[in-house]
């Protein structure tokens, strides 16, 4: 009988960033582990209601913060599309058509899963009701920041 391997997580208090590596490695399979094992997924918070959640964002729709991630599920079978802009005139666009602002309607299939990276935007919207719009949960995001202003040395000419 083969001795069973069995892989013991110690739990979520454990702070040790190399036990990540540890367990995405397969020994079974000699290489780190591709499989996908789920997101943690969250409603969008509706800014102006205060302790409302929305997961169809059909008007523009405020993000948390630019740099967000947002997984979108296209629940018929035509395809949808989700648009991203820095400001709340951003409108729902067909997947793959622009505007003169440079914002694109990001095409989603249908029946299926999309995910989407925002960017520097922080407003989204989607073109149809029957397209869900999750926050992937991550504390990360995007800030701002003033450029730092580099002096550059004088230097007479050769």
């Amino acid at each position: 009988m083969a001795d069973i391997k069995k892989r013991n997580v110690p739990g979520n208090t454990v702070q040790d960033p190399s036990a990540i590596s540890v367990n995405e490695y397969s020994n079974a399979v000699g290489a780190i582990k591709t499989s996908e094992n789920g997101r943690h997924l969250l409603p969008l918070p509706t800014p102006t209601v205060g302790t409302g959640y929305t997961t169809t964002p059909t008007v523009a729709y405020a993000l948390p913060s630019a740099g967000r991630n947002l997984a979108v599920y296209n629940s018929t079978g035509t395809a949808g599309s989700i648009t991203f802009g820095t400001d709340n005139t951003v409108t729902a666009l067909a997947g793959g058509t622009t505007d003169s602002s440079g914002r694109v309607g990001l095409p989603c299939p249908g029946n299926s899963w999309s995910y989407f990276a925002s960017g520097y935007s922080n407003w989204v919207i989607s073109s149809a009701g029957t397209l869900f719009v999750f926050l992937i949960n991550d504390d990360s995001s995007i800030q701002a920041v003033a450029p730092a202003i580099v002096s550059q040395p004088n230097f007479p000419n050769l």
